[in-house]
């Protein structure tokens, strides 16, 4: 009888334990048996696969298998699972083996692949290779494992050799930038991004400045950004308290200013205030033995004395004078000024007697020119029927007179001297005269010096004595100004219904400070709207540096830069007219600081406040608004003015301050 083949192996099992000599050994778990077939399976893993192959042939190609022998052929699941149903369909195809088909044995041999099903990842594997028993995943770049499910961190090794960023993903990575930085061709490196250049118009109508990572909008000095109009807004720096006194703001910029009243003026640092030091030395030393006729520029007298005596007496007197002043009063005498006395005066630089004797007045005049500025001696005296005046001991004049100066009042005989001016109005004058005299006296006798109290109140008061050395000129001792009521407007049609006008001014100058208004005109509202002055600094430039400005309001129209500190004397001159405004120093222009429009605009306004009426100021300013022009300090130093070719005599302004002397100025001290 012929046995099926599972059967032969069954009987011939049994026959081999029963005739064994070796001890059959049963083991009581499943986990005991595992390790003992694990064990054996990995000793015998080579052979197995070696043999699989012939197992194979001989169970289920050169005889027919069911699905129990295809297991043990194969020893798992999955593998079985995989080749019976497709053994059948090899059976259904080409026959069964009894019928030794090639395609048959073909098709099995076929069947028993590894990598079907793929037991390797799929997104990690190119291709899986059947091992005849085994596999091998075949991985794509950027993964590892057995089955390739690995993802490798290129990042972690060198950073990818990405130069910024290294980002990693399943099975591979990629390099990236910060912001600001575009990725090169390489796929590593970074280059900055030029925003300005690669998008117009990013910063609107602010200046695109490129940096490193990004790019900023800059506006200029004075404006910040606004990002969300893209506009430069300006920024008000007076709201930062940057200016120690006032501070105007202006479109990108700011202008700070000090007080020149208080004799201040902006500091380097162009925000605080320094005070304003001589730099030229003058001597300015007073003669305590020296008495100043000028020093109330109202006329009225610097000395008043009244003399009383029992008996008849003539009257007598002699000074030392000095003087550069062409028109004023020296003295008084007499009594009443309907009654009887003199006036000694200098009209046109020389000796002027006004006399008048009981109600009768007359007027000589006579001698040598004596405002030269050199000391001279001048004495009157009263003798029994005339008055003799001498100059250095020459008479140079003498008059018949019918009457004595004293006058009896109440038993006594009385005569009032006054100097330097008289006591009533000038009008009441036999002759209109200026009674303000730059002049000065020294050694004074007064009817044989039988007063003596002048020289004590001249000794304890410096304003009432005279510069020890003086020339020609105006000194102004940086407080104060002149003031006239000046026209320069002049119909040049009657059929016009606005003037012509025409401003000139010549000043002959030698400061001793570096800021100082020489000339303005100021309206009755204190506006000021043209101002010639010296400034030490670049409002706009922020520079300190040494100019002579010319300005309309606040505005500076023309400006050259100048050397003021160097003791010399310095000739300015300005010429306006509707259509120019020149400025030159010593001969050289100033330059221009606007536009042909701007500069017309200025001359409009000019013209506009010369059409009605101004005053004209020397040497300072009235209280107008500190920022009202750009100068608002009195000048210091000496000065000779003259206007549309007429020079100004201080003497003659409406008003001037006391301090400021109208024909006489120190020199500059030698040695400093």
């Amino acid at each position: 009888m012929q046995l099926l083949p599972a059967a032969a192996a069954v009987l011939l099992l049994v026959l081999l334990a029963a005739d064994s000599s070796q001890t059959v050994v049963f083991y009581k778990s499943r986990e005991e048996a595992s390790q003992f077939l694990r064990q054996r399976h990995r000793r015998a893993y080579q052979i197995f696969e070696e043999t699989k192959q012939g197992h194979l042939e001989r169970e289920c190609v050169e005889e027919l298998c069911n699905r129990e022998e295809a297991r043990e052929v194969f020893e798992n699941d999955p593998e079985t699972d995989y080749f019976y149903p497709k053994y059948l369909d090899c059976i259904r195809d080409y026959g069964s083996p009894a019928a030794r088909s090639p395609s048959f044995n073909t098709c099995v041999h076929n069947l028993p692949d590894q990598c079907s099903p793929n037991p390797c990842h799929r997104d990690g594997t190119i291709k899986c290779e059947d091992l005849k028993g085994g596999y091998l995943c075949h991985c794509k770049r950027g993964w590892e494992g057995e089955i390739c499910d690995k993802d490798i961190n290129e990042c972690a090794d060198h950073n990818g050799g990405c130069k910024q960023i290294c980002y990693n993903k399943p099975g591979s990575y990629h390099c990236s930038c910060y912001t600001g930085y575009a990725l090169m061709s390489d796929s590593k490196s970074c280059e900055d991004i030029d925003e300005c250049a690669a998008t117009a118009g990013i910063c609107g109508e602010a200046q695109c400045k490129n940096l490193v990572r990004s790019y900023s909008c800059v506006c200029d000095t004075g404006y910040t950004y606004d990002e969300v109009t893209k506009t430069c807004k300006d920024v008000d720096e007076c709201e930062e308290n940057f200016c120690e006194q006032t501070c105007v703001n202006s479109q990108g910029s700011y202008t700070c200013y000090c007080n020149g009243k208080g004799g201040i003026k902006l500091s380097s640092d162009m925000n605080t205030c320094e005070d304003i030091l001589p730099c030229v030395p003058f001597a300015t030393t007073k003669s305590i033995k020296s008495l100043y006729l000028g020093r109330i520029f109202s006329g009225t007298p610097v000395i008043k004395l009244t003399f009383k005596r029992r008996q008849p007496t003539r009257f007598e007197a002699e000074f030392d004078f000095r003087t550069f002043d062409p028109e004023g009063i020296l003295f008084f005498a007499g009594g009443h000024q309907d009654r009887t006395w003199i006036v000694l005066a200098l009209r046109n630089g020389r000796l002027e007697l006004q006399l008048k004797y009981n109600g009768i007045g007359r007027v000589t005049s006579s001698g040598p020119i004596i405002n030269h500025g050199m000391w001279q001696t001048i004495s009157i005296e009263e003798l029994e029927r005339s008055l003799v005046i001498k100059v250095n001991k020459d008479a140079v004049m003498r008059i018949a007179v019918s009457g004595d100066l004293f006058t009896q009042d109440r038993g006594l005989y009385q005569l009032n001297l006054t100097v330097g001016g008289v006591p009533f109005k000038t009008h009441h004058l036999i002759h209109s005269i200026n009674p303000r005299l730059d002049g000065c006296m020294r050694a004074w006798n007064w009817l044989n010096k039988e007063d003596m109290t002048i020289q004590h109140t001249v000794r304890m008061n410096d304003r009432m004595q005279c510069f020890a050395i003086a020339g020609r000129g105006s000194f102004y001792p940086g407080k104060g100004f002149a003031m006239f009521n000046l026209s320069y407007a002049y119909p040049f049609d009657i059929n016009e219904t606005r003037k012509q006008w025409e401003v000139k001014i010549n000043f002959l100058i030698r400061p001793a400070t570096d800021t100082g208004v020489l000339f303005a005109l100021v309206s009755n509202e204190a506006i000021v709207p043209l101002s010639v002055a010296l400034i030490d600094y670049h409002s706009t430039k922020k520079l300190k540096q040494q100019f002579i400005i010319l300005a309309v309001k606040n505005i500076v129209v023309c400006r050259l830069a100048v050397s003021i500190c160097d003791k010399q004397e310095h000739l300015v001159d300005i010429s306006i007219s509707n259509g120019q405004i020149v400025l030159t120093m010593d001969g050289t222009v100033g330059q221009n600081e606007l536009s042909q429009a701007q500069l017309e605009d200025n001359l409009s306004v000019l013209d506009n406040y010369l059409q009605s009426s101004v005053k004209t100021y020397v040497g300072g300013l009235p209280d107008v608004p500190v920022t009202s022009t750009p100068v608002t300090a009195s000048y210091h130093g000496c000065m000779t003015v003259k206007v549309n070719n007429q020079a100004l005599d201080l003497d003659e302004a409406l008003q001037k301050t006391n301090d400021i002397t109208s024909h006489s100025c120190p020199p500059v001290e030698i040695g400093q």
